[in-house]
């Protein structure tokens, strides 16, 4: 039986192991973190503001404008000037841009499942999936 370890030490040792995996799942990608994060806000909210993203990204708001331009120049997102406050912008995502978000997020599965499937074994695996719940439980709590 394992002897218990203390909550700092089991937090530090969580963080090791998945450093090196979310590593992994952003090389995977072709999208900087930033520009996946607006198209996942965007995806998911509809539409934001650049200070909504800022805040919720922890990013510049000249920063978000900048990946914003970008975004547009490609035609992943829109922006609209807000009709009660002409110097809000908000911005939303077209079609191709949820495309293109969901074709990062696939390329980050797949390297992860590619990690999974070269690294565990079945019994690793089973462990694996075990642990699953606590982590939902932990990510539900800092979601919000």
């Amino acid at each position: 039986m394992a002897t218990p370890t203390e909550p700092a030490t089991d937090a530090q040792d969580l963080f090791n192991a998945l450093v090196p995996l979310l590593q992994l799942m952003h090389q995977s990608r072709t999208m900087s973190t930033g520009k996946v994060g607006i198209l996942r806000t965007l995806t998911a909210e509809g539409e934001a503001s650049a200070h909504i993203l800022s805040e919720s990204l922890g990013v510049s708001q000249q920063g978000i404008s900048l990946a914003a331009k970008e975004l547009e120049s490609l035609g992943y997102i829109e922006r609209r000037r807000d009709e009660d406050d002409r110097r809000k912008v908000w911005f939303g995502i077209t079609p191709a841009g949820v495309e293109r978000f969901n074709e990062e997020v696939t390329r980050g599965r797949a390297a992860l499942l590619g990690a999974i499937e070269s690294s565990l074994s079945t019994d690793d695996r089973d462990l694996l999936r075990a642990a699953i719940p606590a982590l939902t439980k932990m990510s539900v709590g800092v979601s919000a």
